[in-house]
């Protein structure tokens, strides 16, 4: 068992006799259950515990970051050693300030769920078995193809040389996925539905699977429909998804710096529908991008960065805050071991609107209902230009459906589709990963489908 408090006073003092100006040790210790099951059972349960450290120098301008799988003290203090060495040869860097200076926290609730930290593997796999074995009201044509439950308790340690000392929490998670298949006269469908946060508090099996069921056999015979443009509801995974791959991106304050965002320089100005509000917040209770301080240990905090489609904010770390003459936005999130920190979104929430999803569609009279895309991570954010495929859709006339559909492409410009192409936001909001969003309408969306004639 490592003596995490004693360690980092080591690892300081250790930096600055090998002549760090500056140093930084970000530890995690995550603890988990996976377990994983198919149409036939329970396929594997795996356990494991992994403490991982980040050491970050500076020599003056010179700065590297070093990460390691820890076992031992000595694996730390080698790779202070380590990070020293490489500090003195690699280039200046002239952007470079300062670690942060102003750790801390900030309140936070429902990060902690006892009954995921204590590891109840009989009730993990109650849970899974009760997704599998489907009730009997569901419909004959679907069963449970895969089942995924993921718990971990995350304990995180954040300490440099301006701190007396250091900042640290606890956050447990619980991930479920549960993917239903539907068969019928040799045609096939798919559908996911999951739960991703810290706690259980809003966790619904018996929805979740009832939904994914719904889908599954509703999309049942899926076919392309013509090519052409259309109006389109995105159900929140789908517009949770969007906005993962092109927003996110473009409000990254190191991706606006390099010229890499087309809102750079846009900020106080008008970018989305008035009828758009996004808000980034790292203390939101129960969401799995929530903690009391970033990976740099500097508070989170609640912000709005897109006002009635005015752009107020960035997200900024302490790097980028400094080029740009500002406060880190608590943003600061370290994307792999050995990584520097990049800003980034913590949780997304956006203002749902008033009417419901199902008046959305009788309002709109031909609409395409989207409810699951595949590829839409290779959309581009330095134009805003979105790409994907339909993997599970429904169109539908007059409120009433006509056509299952999958297999077509869907395209368009983001900030013209939640902007002049904008119809509404349903009130219904969900939670997907670490986003709360509602499904969202949009007019003159280009899919590329079968060929008319």
């Amino acid at each position: 068992m490592i003596d995490i408090d004693r360690l980092i006073g080591k690892t300081l003092k250790r930096a600055e006799e090998l002549g760090a100006s500056e140093v930084e040790l970000h530890v995690v210790e995550e603890k988990s259950v996976s377990i994983y099951a198919t149409s036939k059972g329970i396929e594997g349960i795996k356990k494991g515990t992994i403490v991982t450290a980040d050491v970050r120098v500076s020599i003056g301008k010179k700065v590297t970051v070093q990460g390691c799988v820890v076992s031992s003290e000595n694996d730390v203090l080698n790779l202070v050693e380590k990070a020293v060495s490489i500090a003195r040869v690699v280039p200046e860097d002239p952007n470079w300030v300062s670690l942060p200076r102003n750790c801390g926290y900030t309140t936070t609730f429902d990060l902690v769920d006892d009954k995921v930290k204590v590891f109840d593997i009989d009730m993990l796999t109650s849970i899974v078995k009760e997704a599998l074995r489907l009730p009997p009201q569901v419909d004959r044509r679907a069963s449970a193809n895969e089942v995924v439950v993921d718990t971990g308790v995350i304990r995180k340690w954040i300490a440099n040389n301006y701190s007396v000392n250091p900042v640290s929490y606890e956050k447990t998670s619980f991930s479920f996925v549960v993917e239903v298949k539907a068969s019928e006269e040799g045609f096939e469908s798919s559908y996911y539905r999951y739960y991703n946060a810290p706690t259980l508090k809003e966790f619904d099996l018996e929805a979740m699977v009832r939904d994914a069921v719904n889908i599954a056999v509703a999309t049942l015979k899926a076919k392309p429909i013509e090519t052409g443009r259309y109006n389109v509801v995105f159900m929140p995974t789908v517009f949770a998804a969007i906005l993962r791959a092109l927003l996110v991106p473009a409000v990254r304050a190191d991706q606006v710096q390099k010229n890499r965002s087309p809102l750079a320089r846009k900020l106080f100005t008008k970018v989305l529908s008035e009828n758009i509000t996004v808000i980034d917040d790292g203390s939101a209770p129960n969401m799995i991008g929530s903690a009391p301080f970033d990976d740099e240990g500097v508070p989170t905090k609640r912000k709005t960065v897109i006002d009635k489609g005015v752009l107020l904010t960035y997200l900024y770390d302490t790097y980028t805050a400094y080029i740009d003459n500002q406060e880190s936005t608590g943003n600061a999130i370290r994307p792999g071991l050995g990584s520097p920190p990049i800003p980034s979104a913590t949780n997304i929430i956006v203002i749902p609107g008033t009417k419901s999803v199902e008046d959305i569609v009788k309002d709109v009279r031909d609409v395409l209902v989207v409810y699951a895309t595949i590829g839409e991570w290779l959309s581009n954010p330095v134009n805003g230009n979105l790409g994907a495929t339909v993997t599970n859709a429904i169109y539908y006339r007059n409120g009433e459906p006509i056509q299952p559909v999958k297999g077509v492409a869907i395209s368009g410009n983001i900030y013209r589709l939640l902007n002049e192409d904008f119809e509404e936001l349903s009130k219904e909001v969900e939670l997907a990963g670490n986003m709360l969003v509602p499904a969202v309408c949009v007019r003159n969306v280009a899919i590329a489908g079968e060929k008319s004639g």
